[in-house]
């Protein structure tokens, strides 16, 4: 299980930046792979990433100027093995075991 803090990404139509946590309340280590409704508008980093368990990991979401809209992001993960060095593996193998959501406002 994942939260993301803070919940929801708010900006101006004319860009900007935010940082997010992804947390791990898990007792394992977790990929993470992030999928965007807008990939016009939006750029995370990063796409593909390793969260430790009970950790927490960086996500910067970078949001172009575009018209004034509401999107989201979508944060699946899926738990890995400690010596696992490749976090598109398990998503390529079918493996994802949750999803969390993240609004994006572009007012």
């Amino acid at each position: 299980m994942i939260n993301v803090d803070p919940p929801t990404g708010n900006y101006p139509a004319s860009g900007g930046n935010s940082t997010h946590n992804i947390i791990s309340e898990s007792d394992s280590r977790l990929a993470f792979k992030v999928k965007s409704s807008n990939n016009e508008h939006y750029r995370v980093r990063p796409v593909y990433g390793f969260v430790e368990a009970k950790d927490k990991a960086k996500l910067e979401v970078n949001r172009l100027a575009g018209p004034a809209k509401e999107d989201k992001i979508v944060i699946q993960y899926a738990e890995v093995p400690a010596e696992e060095t490749d976090p598109m593996a398990p998503f390529k193998a079918g493996a994802q075991q949750g999803e969390i959501i993240v609004k994006l406002i572009a007012a």
